[in-house]
């Protein structure tokens, strides 16, 4: 997800985020944000967010996640 032009994040939109990530999770595919504000950032790493996506799910741009998880060998999906 690009995240540049979220601005702020407040309770309901944190907890649409973890039922998105949750959701994902349970279909076989990671969320990973790019481009997420100094700001959000903050308010995500004190609800926990940050630490339960997992630190290495957030990428400064898009260039650089797609770098990443081109990098990353395929997954085999579980059915």
């Amino acid at each position: 997800m690009i995240a540049s032009g979220i601005n702020f994040v407040d309770v309901t939109g944190l907890e649409c985020l973890e039922l998105c990530a949750t959701t994902l999770a349970r279909a076989g595919v990671d969320l990973h944000l790019a481009e997420v504000k100094g700001p959000v950032m903050d308010r995500l790493e004190r609800s926990g967010f940050v630490d339960q996506l997992g630190r290495d799910h957030f990428h400064l741009s898009t260039h650089a996640a797609f770098q990443k998880l081109a990098a990353q060998p395929e997954q085999a999906v579980v059915e």
